[in-house]
């Protein structure tokens, strides 16, 4: 019996590594996650990659069961990946103090990972009115990846917050689609709102 649900994991996972390779949407992975999940002996690394995998693309629809699921990886294995969900899910249900010790934890495994200096730089600008700590991780991640027109966002907001206009507006301009004018746009936005 015991060789049956290994054998059974196993080929559920080689299933879920093949549709993961092949880029299967969620509404395909989620089900194939959670049967792994299911059959997969409890604790073992099939059963922690399925609820790592499980917990990040349930974050944005169903973000308490994705920060359960990456807590219960956590509970067994310090994961730079399972953190930086957890900080996801934290700050998608309104935890920000959580998710900013969550995406600390995750950027001890990985100093400049440009996804967690960009949530936590983020999340401390927006979440917390804290532009001045924010900039500082979004300088990180700008510098990790410079052409992310989505950290250069941040970034500019940012400076736009801490009444740097004309270097978030420079910094835009040479790099948005829609140069000077959607730069324009943004930065009245944020200075709106």
């Amino acid at each position: 019996m015991q060789r049956d649900r290994r054998a059974n994991a196993e080929t559920l996972l080689h299933d879920v590594g093949y549709a993961l390779e092949r880029g299967y949407p969620p509404r395909e992975l989620i089900p194939m996650l959670e049967k792994l999940v299911l059959h997969a002996e409890k604790g073992s690394d099939a059963a922690l990659f399925g609820m790592r995998e499980l917990a990040k693309l349930l974050c944005e629809t169903k973000p308490w069961r994705a920060a359960r699921l990456a807590r219960e990886v956590l509970a067994r294995v310090d994961d730079a990946e399972a953190w930086r969900t957890l900080g996801v899910a934290l700050s998608m249900l309104g935890h920000f103090r959580a998710a900013v010790r969550a995406y600390q934890h995750a950027l001890a495994h990985d100093p400049r990972c440009p996804i967690a200096t960009h949530n936590l730089g983020h999340l401390l600008d927006v979440g917390l009115g804290r532009p001045d700590r924010g900039l500082r991780y979004l300088s990180v991640a700008l510098s990790a990846a410079p052409h992310d027109v989505e950290i250069r966002a941040s970034h500019a907001h940012a400076l736009v917050r801490l009444g740097r206009v004309a270097e978030a507006r420079a910094s835009l301009e040479r790099h948005l689609p829609g140069g000077r004018a959607e730069a324009s746009v943004l930065i009245e936005r944020w200075t709106q709102g």
